[in-house]
């Protein structure tokens, strides 16, 4: 008796995880053409950074143009300027800060760049073609996403290489300390591909090769861990809900909660998925660097 109710339990359970996905698909819908791309730009070339400017809504997109690497657009999607000619040898991640600067992770020439919302140049950490190892206080590796706290102190993955690590610089650009290394266990890293924080202070980062997004506080004390998330290639925060992209096997978000890591809606559908941000209306932009698409999703009314 007790080994059918075992299987029945977990029967439905799996039903009601299946029934949860299926569900979530229909909450959300594509806005297509959301963007108005300026004269010279017909379509997206690799997206692989996407965030929302906190003070005034715009939208900033990082994609693999060379003569436009860099677009801003208005809430609405009318094209506002553009940046970065000649700047980049392998585009990556872009994230805003609570000041509305727009931050840069170039991963081919292992630099970060900070730039004022109109593209003026304010700050740039790494040098130009110079590979780091994990010890390094000004060099880094593939250098992958970055996240900035509200105090302004910088926190950068830095991993899409041999360097396995997370790095803390004061907003100022002094290096302050780092960690990880390459393993399994809690604490270590096996590609760090992207960073987030929420409103605690608590950053997340998607350790891609080891399936699983860990928690941190900004000593570098690990909290937790969730491996229930598919393979984190970008991820984001908002509220009290995790935003992941797997844009390797699953090609989904999974939306989680921030306490537990427990999987809330998941929406599938999407090709090679790298970043994910969330505007003020909770609509979600997400970057598809092999789709060369920023895709628009809001949910259904």
């Amino acid at each position: 008796m007790k080994r059918i109710v075992t299987v029945l339990a977990v029967l439905l359970g799996a039903f009601a995880g299946v029934a949860r996905a299926q569900s979530s698909e229909s909450h959300y819908q594509v806005v297509e053409n959301w963007a108005t791309f300026p004269d010279g730009v017909k379509a997206w070339s690799g997206a692989t950074g996407v965030d929302i400017d906190p003070k005034n809504g715009n939208i900033y997109v990082f994609h693999r143009n060379e003569s436009m690497p860099i677009m801003a657009f208005d809430k609405n999607g009318k094209f506002l300027r553009a940046w970065g000619q000649g700047m980049f040898k392998t585009t990556h991640f872009l994230r805003t800060d609570r000041d509305g600067n727009v931050w840069v992770t170039d991963r081919g020439d292992h630099q970060v760049f900070k730039f004022s919302p109109e593209g003026k140049l304010l700050m740039t950490l790494g040098k130009k073609g110079v590979v780091g190892e994990n010890e390094s206080h000004d060099a880094f590796n593939g250098v992958a996403d970055l996240v900035i706290a509200k105090n302004g102190d910088i926190f950068i993955a830095d991993g899409e290489s041999t360097n396995t690590r997370v790095v803390h610089y004061s907003k100022d650009g002094k290096f302050v300390t780092w960690w990880g290394g390459k393993g399994t266990e809690p604490g270590k890293f096996d590609e760090p591909h992207s960073i987030a924080i929420d409103s605690d202070g608590r950053l997340y980062v998607g350790d891609r090769r080891n399936k699983r997004v860990q928690v941190f506080d900004q000593k570098g004390k690990f909290i937790t861990q969730w491996n229930n998330l598919g393979t984190p290639w970008g991820v984001f925060v908002k509220g009290d809900k995790l935003y992941v992209v797997d844009g390797t096997e699953a090609n989904c978000l999974f939306i989680a909660s921030t306490k537990d890591g427990r999987i809330l809606e998941r929406v599938d559908g999407l090709k090679n998925a790298t970043a994910v941000t969330v505007d003020a209306n909770d609509a979600i932009y997400i970057g598809e660097v092999n789709g060369t698409n920023v895709r628009k999703l809001v949910r259904k009314h």
